[in-house]
């Protein structure tokens, strides 16, 4: 049997790497032209996009350690107010040459229930944003999971807002709110549904940052479908850079990640190399 090819980018929106994004990481145009050539094989393009609203936690203007990324459309105003110089970009939108591979797709938008309730402090609570919210934000309707299982949609956008795009958290005791689902579940619980421990599948990974979300990512995957082939593309991915983080040099950080993926059978790749296999 053929196995199933899964291109996983990792926050390829424009607030990461873009060079006028907000939160920009130092992407290059080389990698986004090899994650665009890798992911031109996959049978199926998974995108793992933060979003968040003007009082996201994260944000350093609240309290929180990163600078304002990926606002939903609603909340894109007054940016001033969020620490943003006029000209920089807060889209979680995917960079143009990613957008241009998968915006003729079948696709679909999945938000995990935890994603509605990622400021909760252990207060009283409403849901950050609507499911239209994010909807108009992308531009893409709600994903049907059985349309989805039935291998009818070739992207999907994964909203998420920890590390790792696979994560899932109980919220169950919020309670029900109107338009939020009850059931929590994202693209990978449904590709577990189908694949199980994922001998059929080959996942690939790319975008930023390697030491951060891709590895977290990577090492999500890894837990869920322990028989997958699972490849970090090394050359489709940013490495965050500088002593104060751990890495003087990208040979190093490169090293590091290497030996990392090591420990959990991962295979951290170059594009040359996975693409010479196929």
């Amino acid at each position: 049997m053929e196995r199933f090819v899964v291109e996983n980018l990792v926050d390829w929106g424009k607030s990461f790497v873009d060079e006028n994004g907000n939160f920009y990481c130092g992407t290059t145009e080389e990698q986004k032209a090899i994650a665009a050539k890798v992911a031109s094989y996959a049978d199926l393009v998974i995108y793992n996009a933060d979003v968040h609203t003007r009082e996201s936690s994260e944000f350093e203007v609240n309290g929180g350690v990163y600078p304002t990324h990926n606002l939903i459309k609603r909340d894109r105003h007054d940016l001033e107010k969020l620490g943003v110089e006029k000209g920089k970009i807060v889209s979680p939108q995917l960079t143009d040459e990613l957008y241009r591979l998968v915006r003729n797709k079948s696709s679909g938008l999945i938000i995990p229930r935890h994603v509605f309730f990622q400021d909760y402090d252990g207060k009283e609570i409403e849901p950050a944003f609507t499911y239209k919210d994010v909807e108009d934000t992308f531009k893409i309707n709600s994903l049907n999971p059985e349309e989805f299982l039935a291998g009818n949609v070739e992207y999907v956008i994964n909203a998420k807002h920890l590390f790792s795009g696979t994560a899932l958290q109980s919220t169950e005791f919020l309670g029900d709110f109107k338009g939020i689902p009850k059931r929590e579940y994202n693209v990978y619980s449904l590709l577990k549904q189908k694949y199980g421990q994922g001998e059929d599948l080959v996942m690939n990974i790319t975008g930023v940052v390697t030491g951060i979300c891709i590895y977290q990512t990577a090492s999500g995957i890894k837990s869920l479908f322990p028989k997958a082939e699972v490849n970090v593309i090394s050359d489709g991915t940013t490495q965050l850079l500088g002593e104060e983080l751990g890495f003087s040099n990208a040979k190093k950080a490169d090293e590091a990640v290497r030996r990392m993926c090591r420990q959990l059978d991962i295979n951290y790749i170059t594009s040359e190399n996975y693409l010479r296999r196929i």
